[in-house]
């Protein structure tokens, strides 16, 4: 998962029914701050930590978001590959092999998904425990064992994502930080899913 999540961009959730209503509170502001614009563009540093390692490579990009399913992540400087979602359908174009794959989302695999969580929180609850973390965040932890351990999200005053940790079930860590959040119309030309490289067809499942 890249963002935002995965991603995008994007976020997630109280061992029990009352889990902890702060984060919650956190939760639903991020989702109403993505609805408050067309799209979001943001600036961004990765960071990949694998299991027992104290630092990783560092990668940076820009990251166009919209609620309630759209994301467009460039990787590089200059763009090494391209991650875009667009409702259930997620391609990523990586430019140095050159590839570029397509993916759709199944029902289960959408519901296991941290986005979805943004989405539609109250149904997130099916599938993740939410909890308070920090002084403006908040972190999902799956009900079932998954690709994700935890995600954990901190917040920014415009309740927008300032940081975003991933951990995955063997350990590693994978950390976003974001800057310069701006309202944008959206993607230039409108589309989400980046184009495949020159002479190359997308391999993957979606019809």
């Amino acid at each position: 998962m890249k963002i935002v999540l995965a991603t995008a961009v994007t976020g997630v959730l109280a061992a029990s029914a009352a889990a902890g209503s702060g984060g919650m509170d956190a939760l639903q502001q991020l989702g109403g701050a993505l609805r408050s614009a067309p799209a979001w563009h943001g600036e961004y540093t990765q960071e990949y930590i694998s299991a027992g390692m104290s630092s990783g490579e560092v990668l940076v990009g820009e990251v166009l978001a919209a609620w309630p399913d759209r994301a467009l992540f460039h990787t590089g400087d200059p763009t090494t590959q391209l991650m875009g979602l667009d409702g259930r359908v997620v391609r990523l174009v990586d430019f140095s092999v050159p590839s570029c794959d397509e993916h759709l989302l199944d029902d289960d695999e959408w519901a296991r998904i941290p986005l979805a969580a943004v989405l539609d929180p109250q149904s997130a609850l099916d599938h993740f425990t939410v909890l308070e973390h920090g002084e403006h965040g908040f972190a999902l932890v799956p009900r079932e064992p998954g690709g994700v351990a935890r995600l954990e999200v901190v917040l920014n005053e415009a309740n927008l994502p300032q940081e975003v940790v991933v951990i995955d079930p063997q350990g590693a860590t994978n950390r976003l930080r974001f800057t310069g959040w701006r309202r944008v119309d959206g993607p230039p030309g409108g589309s989400w899913l980046p184009d495949s490289p020159p002479g190359l067809d997308c391999i993957g499942d979606n019809p």
